[in-house]
């Protein structure tokens, strides 16, 4: 629980970074809260297995809105790029520095969403691992060849 108290603080941290970087792109994507592993003890494997089935769906939607976040983030780079050079171009030096910031935001919070969607896929698999101990569906549990 403390976890994902910790987890919901860092990305509203994360989204509260320059807004002019996601600019036209939205908010940053907030991952799910996914429970501990530690969670599923004293709880039925049914109970169990239907909340790892909740968090898939859950992590599934979040990794299709940080998709579509950074295609619109790639747009926004390859337009600051090509001010970027129109402005180098000039030799309009504030500009250009502005730009490079601008850039700079913009790379930051990318890979912000790449590190909170690692974040989120591990407490995933740690969380389907642990039922994995106690459940033998293989639709829920594959068994390793």
């Amino acid at each position: 629980m403390l976890k994902s108290i910790c987890l919901a603080a860092a990305m509203l941290a994360v989204a509260a970074v320059p807004a002019l970087a996601a600019g036209e792109c939205g908010p940053t994507p907030i991952g799910p809260a996914i429970p501990a592993a530690s969670d599923l003890s004293g709880r039925t494997v049914e109970a169990g297995r239907a909340e790892v089935l909740d968090a898939y769906h859950q992590v599934k939607a979040y990794q299709a809105s940080n998709q579509s976040f950074r295609a619109c983030m790639e747009k926004q780079d390859d337009a600051d790029t090509a001010a970027l050079a129109e402005a180098q171009g000039k030799g309009d030096k504030d500009q250009v520095a502005s730009i490079q910031q601008s850039i700079k935001d913009l790379l930051a919070i990318y890979q912000k969403t790449i590190d909170n969607e690692t974040q989120v896929a591990t407490e995933f698999n740690d969380l389907r691992a642990a039922q994995c101990t106690r459940d033998t569906d293989p639709q829920v549990c594959p068994k390793k060849p």
